[in-house]
């Protein structure tokens, strides 16, 4: 039993992966049902009010999509991570572990990569059926924005789930990780109200899909994406050490 199977075993057994899955399928299919459907649905509620709705466009199902996983989705993928990310959480578990390795800090690789390939399985699944169904029920979708903005959007998650990681290894229990990583990972679009440094924040690659697909071109995000591709190691390298120097 090596520690990359243990923790796939551990995703699968205790269900875990079905919350991050299912948030994104399920806000997958119901972005592209409302953006379509829309008109009808406020006809029905509106009786007696005349309610006027533009024509739906592609670009609504993905941000539709986009509109509900960037919150709800993001939660999910915090709390997933927390509870894996947090090794110390329990001392007894902990203890186990620490014993049958050389380093502290080699639990946290099989854990931090496979939330984060769940993560981004999840985003592209949900990316997928979102196309799929929007170009049924609307019109199609640009193919090369989609894939761009989707890797821009991988490589975000791929951050954020560095971001809990970092903070785990300074923070020992479930329920603080949780709540700093998300204080840490909002106040980055707070900090994009100042345009000068929108551009170079992570957060500024949550929607490329969708601005993407509205015509912006993929340069304006090859800032952010550096900016994110220094982070990820430098955040991984804290959560690293911060298991290295904790003691139980």
């Amino acid at each position: 039993m090596t520690l990359w199977r243990l923790e796939l075993l551990r995703l699968v057994r205790t269900h875990r992966w079905t919350i991050i899955v299912g948030v994104y399928v399920a806000f997958a299919v119901i972005g592209a049902l409302t953006a379509r459907y829309m008109g009808e649905i406020m006809t029905n509620f509106a009786t007696d009010i005349v309610v006027e709705v533009p024509d739906p466009r592609p670009v609504d199902g993905v941000g539709q999509f986009l509109g509900n996983v960037t919150q709800i989705g993001l939660l999910a993928i915090v709390i997933v991570a927390a509870g894996s990310l947090a090794i110390d959480a329990r001392t007894e578990v902990a203890a186990f572990l620490r014993v049958r390795v050389e380093r502290a800090s080699t639990l946290l690789w099989p854990r931090y990569t496979a939330v984060t390939a769940l993560a981004v399985f999840s985003l592209v699944l949900g990316t997928a059926i979102t196309w799929t169904l929007t170009s049924m029920l609307i019109g199609p979708l640009p193919v090369a924005a989609m894939l761009l903005g989707t890797l821009y959007g991988s490589i975000y998650l791929t951050f954020a789930v560095a971001v809990v990681a970092a903070i785990a290894g300074l923070v020992r229990n479930t329920t603080p990780t949780v709540f700093l990583s998300l204080l840490a990972l909002l106040l980055l679009p707070v900090l994009g109200l100042f345009p000068p440094l929108q551009p170079w924040l992570p957060s500024h690659l949550v929607g490329a899909v969708a601005s993407m697909v509205e015509g912006v071109p993929a340069s304006e995000y090859l800032r952010a994406t550096i900016v994110t591709l220094a982070a990820i190691p430098a955040l991984l390298t804290i959560a690293a050490a911060g298991l290295e120097r904790r003691e139980l």
